[in-house]
C-alpha cells in the first residue's frame, strides 16, 4: 500500500471518529471511507485502537509543538494566554475534524500512553506554574487553573460543533481571552505578540 493510502486511512479515521465517536466508527466504515479493503487497513494497523492511537499522536505532536513554543516565549503571561487561545482556535478553524478527534472525543488509550494524551495539559500547567513563580499570576492550584482555562476555551469549538455558534472560532478569541484574564485576575494583553 502506498504511503498516501496510509494517510488516507488516518484521515478517514479522524473524520469518522469526529462525527460518530470511537465506538460508532468500525474498521469496515473506516476502510470504506478511505476507499480500501479491511485487509489493506490491517496491513498497516494492528487494530482500530492502533489506528486511533497513531492518528491521535500525529495530531497532538503538531498541536503541542505550537503550545511548547508559547511556553518558551518570553512575553507576559497575558500575551501567552492570547497566543494559546489564538493558536487553538486557528487549528480548530483549519482542521475541525482533527481538533474534535483529539480534544472533544473520549479515547480509552492505556495508561502507558498517558504522556501523549496529557501533553498539552502538561504544557499549560507549566505555563501557569511559571506565571505564578514570576508573580504574574496569584498562587493557584495548577490543575484547577488548567480546568478553568480549558473549560472556557474549549466551549467555543464544542458549541460551534453542536451548531449553537457560528464559525470561525477565531472570531471569539478576544472575548475568550478577556474571560480567562478575568478568571485569573490578570490584566488583558495590550499588544499582539509577533512570533511570541
Amino acid at each position: 500500500m502506498r504511503k498516501n493510502k496510509r494517510n488516507e486511512i488516518i484521515t478517514a479515521t479522524i473524520s469518522l471518529v469526529a462525527k460518530k465517536g470511537v465506538s460508532g466508527s468500525s474498521v469496515r466504515l473506516i476502510a470504506e471511507e478511505a476507499g480500501v479493503t479491511e485487509g489493506a487497513l490491517y496491513r498497516h494497523f494492528a487494530s482500530k485502537e492502533d489506528l486511533c492511537h497513531q492518528a491521535y499522536c500525529q495530531i497532538v505532536a503538531e498541536m503541542a509543538a505550537e503550545k511548547e513554543r508559547i511556553l518558551q516565549s518570553s512575553v507576559a503571561f497575558a500575551l501567552k494566554i492570547r497566543e494559546w487561545v489564538r493558536v487553538t482556535y486557528e487549528y480548530f478553524d483549519r482542521f475541525p475534524d482533527a481538533f474534535t478527534f483529539v480534544i472533544l472525543t473520549h479515547h480509552d488509550f492505556p495508561d502507558s500512553l498517558s504522556e501523549i494524551t496529557t501533553r498539552q495539559g502538561q504544557v499549560l500547567t507549566q505555563m501557569i506554574r511559571a506565571a505564578v513563580a514570576a508573580e504574574e499570576l496569584a498562587p493557584v492550584i495548577p490543575e484547577h487553573a488548567v480546568s478553568h482555562f480549558t473549560g472556557v476555551m474549549l466551549n467555543i469549538p464544542r458549541l460551534i460543533g453542536e451548531g449553537f455558534l457560528e464559525r470561525p472560532a477565531s472570531a471569539y478569541t478576544e472575548e475568550v481571552v478577556t474571560a480567562i484574564c478575568r478568571i485569573f485576575e490578570v490584566h488583558e494583553p495590550k499588544e499582539v505578540p509577533t512570533g511570541a
